[in-house]
Protein backbone atom coordinates (compact mmCIF):
# COMPACT_ATOMS: atom_id res chain seq x y z
CA UNK A 1 0.00 0.00 0.00
CA UNK A 2 1.41 3.38 -1.00
CA UNK A 3 1.00 6.35 1.28
CA UNK A 4 0.40 9.67 -0.42
CA UNK A 5 3.02 12.28 0.38
CA UNK A 6 1.69 15.75 0.83
CA UNK A 7 4.36 18.43 0.53
CA UNK A 8 3.09 21.92 0.47
CA UNK A 9 4.68 24.70 -1.51
CA UNK A 10 5.75 26.32 1.76
CA UNK A 11 7.67 23.17 2.74
CA UNK A 12 9.32 23.00 -0.71
CA UNK A 13 10.34 26.64 -0.50
CA UNK A 14 11.73 26.22 3.02
CA UNK A 15 13.74 23.12 2.08
CA UNK A 16 15.05 24.76 -1.08
CA UNK A 17 16.16 27.86 0.82
CA UNK A 18 17.78 25.75 3.54
CA UNK A 19 19.77 23.74 1.00
CA UNK A 20 20.86 26.93 -0.79
CA UNK A 21 21.96 28.52 2.48
CA UNK A 22 24.08 25.48 3.39
CA UNK A 23 25.69 25.45 -0.05
CA UNK A 24 26.43 29.19 0.02
CA UNK A 25 27.97 29.01 3.49
CA UNK A 26 30.15 26.07 2.55
CA UNK A 27 31.36 27.56 -0.74
CA UNK A 28 31.46 31.26 0.15
CA UNK A 29 34.29 33.22 1.74
CA UNK A 30 32.39 33.35 5.02
CA UNK A 31 32.10 30.25 7.09
CA UNK A 32 30.01 29.46 10.13
CA UNK A 33 33.02 30.01 12.47
CA UNK A 34 33.71 33.32 10.72
CA UNK A 35 30.14 34.40 11.28
CA UNK A 36 30.20 33.51 14.97
CA UNK A 37 33.70 34.75 15.86
CA UNK A 38 33.65 38.53 16.33
CA UNK A 39 37.46 38.76 16.17
CA UNK A 40 37.59 37.10 12.76
CA UNK A 41 35.91 39.94 10.85
CA UNK A 42 34.64 37.36 8.36
CA UNK A 43 38.09 36.81 6.88
CA UNK A 44 40.45 33.92 6.90
CA UNK A 45 43.85 35.56 7.38
CA UNK A 46 46.77 36.22 9.70
CA UNK A 47 47.56 39.86 10.48
CA UNK A 48 51.18 41.07 10.41
CA UNK A 49 52.54 44.52 11.21
CA UNK A 50 55.47 45.62 9.07
CA UNK A 51 57.36 48.58 10.53
CA UNK A 52 59.79 50.53 8.37
CA UNK A 53 61.61 53.82 8.01
CA UNK A 54 61.08 55.28 4.50
CA UNK A 55 64.48 57.02 4.69
CA UNK A 56 66.22 53.67 5.34
CA UNK A 57 64.40 50.74 3.75
CA UNK A 58 67.20 48.24 4.42
CA UNK A 59 65.42 46.69 7.45
CA UNK A 60 61.82 45.73 8.21
CA UNK A 61 60.49 44.81 11.65
CA UNK A 62 57.67 42.28 11.60
CA UNK A 63 55.16 41.41 14.33
CA UNK A 64 52.21 39.02 14.23
CA UNK A 65 48.81 39.57 15.82
CA UNK A 66 48.02 36.83 18.34
CA UNK A 67 44.84 37.00 20.42
CA UNK A 68 44.84 40.82 20.35
CA UNK A 69 48.55 41.25 21.12
CA UNK A 70 51.46 41.97 18.81
CA UNK A 71 54.16 39.29 19.03
CA UNK A 72 57.52 40.48 17.68
CA UNK A 73 58.92 38.13 15.05
CA UNK A 74 62.08 40.16 14.45
CA UNK A 75 63.95 42.46 12.08
CA UNK A 76 64.67 41.28 8.59
CA UNK A 77 66.60 42.55 5.60
CA UNK A 78 64.29 44.25 3.12
CA UNK A 79 64.96 42.46 -0.16
CA UNK A 80 62.98 41.39 -3.23
CA UNK A 81 63.04 37.77 -2.00
CA UNK A 82 62.01 38.43 1.62
CA UNK A 83 58.59 37.52 3.01
CA UNK A 84 57.59 41.19 2.56
CA UNK A 85 59.32 43.81 0.49
CA UNK A 86 58.68 47.55 0.82
CA UNK A 87 60.21 49.94 -1.70
CA UNK A 88 59.75 53.45 -3.00
CA UNK A 89 60.08 53.82 -6.76
CA UNK A 90 59.46 57.27 -8.13
CA UNK A 91 56.13 58.46 -6.74
CA UNK A 92 54.98 55.02 -5.52
CA UNK A 93 55.31 53.04 -2.32
CA UNK A 94 55.22 49.39 -3.44
CA UNK A 95 54.50 46.47 -1.11
CA UNK A 96 55.15 42.91 -2.21
CA UNK A 97 54.58 39.59 -0.50
CA UNK A 98 56.59 36.54 -1.53
CA UNK A 99 55.37 33.82 0.83
CA UNK A 100 51.55 33.76 0.89
CA UNK A 101 48.99 35.86 -0.95
CA UNK A 102 47.41 38.69 1.03
CA UNK A 103 44.36 40.91 1.00
CA UNK A 104 44.81 44.64 0.38
CA UNK A 105 47.11 45.93 3.14
CA UNK A 106 46.43 48.97 5.33
CA UNK A 107 48.87 51.85 5.80
CA UNK A 108 48.28 52.30 9.53
CA UNK A 109 50.52 55.37 9.86
CA UNK A 110 48.61 57.22 7.14
CA UNK A 111 45.24 56.18 8.61
CA UNK A 112 46.18 57.51 12.05
CA UNK A 113 47.36 60.76 10.46
CA UNK A 114 44.16 61.10 8.38
CA UNK A 115 42.00 60.51 11.46
CA UNK A 116 43.92 63.14 13.41
CA UNK A 117 44.39 65.77 10.69
CA UNK A 118 41.34 65.29 8.46
CA UNK A 119 38.78 63.90 10.89
CA UNK A 120 38.54 60.53 9.13
CA UNK A 121 36.50 57.90 10.92
CA UNK A 122 35.75 54.25 10.30
CA UNK A 123 33.08 55.11 7.71
CA UNK A 124 35.52 56.97 5.43
CA UNK A 125 37.25 55.31 2.50
CA UNK A 126 40.70 54.32 3.66
CA UNK A 127 41.90 51.79 1.09
CA UNK A 128 44.67 53.88 -0.43
CA UNK A 129 46.49 50.92 -1.97
CA UNK A 130 45.98 50.10 -5.62
CA UNK A 131 46.28 46.50 -6.77
CA UNK A 132 49.16 45.75 -9.13
CA UNK A 133 48.93 41.95 -8.91
CA UNK A 134 46.01 40.57 -6.87
CA UNK A 135 47.27 38.98 -3.65
CA UNK A 136 50.94 39.78 -4.24
CA UNK A 137 51.76 43.40 -5.17
CA UNK A 138 50.07 46.63 -4.02
CA UNK A 139 51.10 50.28 -4.38
CA UNK A 140 50.28 53.73 -3.06
CA UNK A 141 50.46 56.80 -5.28
CA UNK A 142 52.52 59.15 -3.09
CA UNK A 143 51.30 62.19 -5.03
CA UNK A 144 47.75 61.47 -3.79
CA UNK A 145 48.76 60.14 -0.36
CA UNK A 146 52.20 61.48 0.61
CA UNK A 147 54.30 59.86 3.29
CA UNK A 148 53.62 61.13 6.77
CA UNK A 149 56.57 63.06 8.20
CA UNK A 150 57.75 60.52 10.77
CA UNK A 151 60.51 57.93 10.95
CA UNK A 152 58.35 55.02 12.06
CA UNK A 153 55.75 53.74 9.60
CA UNK A 154 53.49 50.70 9.96
CA UNK A 155 51.73 48.61 7.35
CA UNK A 156 49.18 45.97 8.29
CA UNK A 157 49.36 42.89 6.09
CA UNK A 158 46.41 40.52 5.94
CA UNK A 159 48.01 37.25 4.86
CA UNK A 160 45.53 34.67 3.62
CA UNK A 161 45.49 31.28 5.33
Amino acid sequence: MAYPTIVTSIQKTFLTNLVLLVILLSLGSCSVPALTNADNYGRSHEVYAVDFNPDDLSQLSIAKMDEGNWVEIGSFKNSPNARYNVEIKGDYLIVTTNKNPMDVPSYKTWLDYAREQFGYDQNDKYDIFETVEEGWIYEIDLKKHPLVNTEDHRLLMYERK
